[in-house]
């Protein structure tokens, strides 16, 4: 710091005192040593805080690639058909089981198509005055139509159900495009590292924690997204599998409302896809909007609102069922 006092004897060159050095002084010395230690608690805070930079830069990239990668693969997942889904393992299953049962599942409805057949036909002849008003071609001439159309039904039915998804399946695909071209990381990570540089160790340490705790819960929202596009599909297998019994009773004007409503739940799950796509397209779109400003916000603010909008994804995930029976007038 200040330099050496000079002994006071030095006064001419020639004494013996000359070029003696005084002692420092105390504050000088406690001043140097403080300067020391304060550069050695820097350089320790600086080193923990670049750990924690690098912990937190890590965790983020990983993060917001995961989610991005989730907000795909569910969009991808939802576009599949019956047939395509997992691999098309499943839907071997239900051909099996379809093909197993399928003898007694058409038995039934071969049993409940014949009689409703016979109950039109004496409701039809009821109602014409008890047979007085009764014009007998015209009446068996669309009896039998009525019939032949029924038996139709039942014996291609799964033909029709088929036919039903792949409607959808051409109405989400052209969907997924637009849904999936949405969905990017958005975050400029130079930016984001500069403003972690910036930022004070308790604020880069609290970041880290909020980080890890995210990552905590974050498989529990892919648990959730998982549980409503597989439960999707489960549901249509179910439909499907089945689908012989309802549309039988569409034979008879009185009973055909089961088969109707049968044909609309078909629709409504084959067009839950969709709606599925553009939730999931609006959700993606607001969390880019979140990605964006999150370049020079260390509070965590933008990690939780993420989450919000996840969890906000999940529960209109849910509620896409409902709504699309509602869209077709299922019950």
């Amino acid at each position: 710091m200040g330099a050496d006092a000079v002994s006071p004897g030095c006064m001419h060159p020639t004494s013996p005192h000359c070029g003696t050095k005084l002692p420092k002084n105390k504050n000088e010395s406690e001043m140097e040593v403080a300067i020391f230690l304060g550069g050695i608690v820097d350089a320790i805070v600086d080193a923990i805080k670049d750990m924690f930079i690098g912990a937190v830069m890590s965790s983020a990239e990983g993060l917001f690639g995961t989610i991005n990668q989730e907000l795909i693969q569910t969009a991808d997942k939802v576009s599949e058909t019956p047939m395509e889904f997992s691999g098309g393992g499943p839907w071997g299953l239900v051909e099996g089981i379809a093909g197993t049962a399928g003898t007694a599942i058409q038995t039934v409805a071969g049993l409940i198509l014949g009689f409703f057949i016979a109950l039109e036909l004496v409701q039809v002849l009821i109602e014409k005055n008890n047979l007085a008003d009764l014009d007998i071609y015209s009446v068996i001439f669309k009896w039998i139509l009525k019939s032949f159309v029924a038996i139709l039904i039942v014996s291609n039915a799964f033909a029709i159900v088929g036919a039903i998804f792949a409607i959808g399946q051409e109405v989400i695909t052209g969907a997924a495009v637009d849904a999936t071209a949405t969905i990017g990381d958005g975050l400029d990570l130079a930016a984001f590292e500069a403003a972690l540089h910036d930022a004070t160790l308790g604020e880069v340490i609290s970041l880290w924690f909020q980080l890890n705790i995210f990552g905590l819960i974050f498989p529990i929202v892919r648990i959730a997204i998982f549980i409503v596009v597989v439960g999707r599909f489960l549901e249509i297998f179910m439909y499907i599998v089945a689908a012989p019994i309802p549309l039988a009773t569409m034979a008879n004007q009185e009973y055909r409302a089961m088969g109707n409503n049968y044909l609309k739940s078909l629709l409504a799950l084959a067009f839950q896809g969709l709606l599925m796509l553009v939730i999931i397209a609006i959700v993606g779109g607001m969390m880019i909007d979140v990605v964006n400003n999150f370049s020079t916000d260390v509070s965590g603010a933008g990690f939780w609102a993420i989450l919000g909008y996840l969890v906000l994804m999940i529960f209109a995930l849910f509620r896409t069922p409902a709504i699309s029976k509602s869209i077709f007038g299922a019950h």
